[in-house]
């Protein structure tokens, strides 16, 4: 049913939670595993002339990223699952939706803090936003309580 499965990662606890349950539907569906990382580059406002600038992450932060990447596919590897990786750039809720439909993921594995009413209210929620958006099912693997 599911033959590729795109899991979010932010290297969170509660992402790799996700990832947990990812692995398992992946193992019980015969599925690929797609691990993807969301980064936004970070956005300065200046005054004029130079208004917005945008920065991307600097070189030892990807080399950290991938490293975190890498230590999250060897754990998919040794479960005997293939597996990739790839981090895209941009607001996680877009990054991870565009992702998922450019590899056509027949399922979306994503982790949810579980913001209390007040915060979500303010700030929205990116497991919402993705859920609203995503070209195929997902699953929200929730903070444990």
């Amino acid at each position: 049913m599911f033959k590729k499965i795109v899991v979010a990662s932010d290297f969170s606890a509660n992402a790799d939670r996700a990832l947990d349950v990812a692995m398992d539907l992946a193992r019980h569906h015969h599925s690929q595993l797609d691990i993807v990382h969301a980064y936004a580059p970070g956005v300065y406002v200046l005054p004029p002339p130079f208004d917005v600038i945008s920065l991307a992450p600097s070189a030892p932060q990807f080399d950290h990223m991938a490293e975190l990447m890498e230590i999250r596919a060897n754990q998919v590897r040794a479960q005997g699952l293939p597996v990739t990786t790839d981090s895209v750039s941009g607001p996680p809720e877009e990054a991870v939706v565009t992702y998922a439909n450019q590899v056509g993921a027949d399922l979306l594995v994503i982790g949810s803090r579980g913001l209390g009413v007040i915060a979500h209210a303010l700030l929205g929620s990116v497991a919402e936003k993705i859920v609203r958006h995503a070209p195929c099912p997902v699953l929200v693997v929730p903070q444990p309580k």
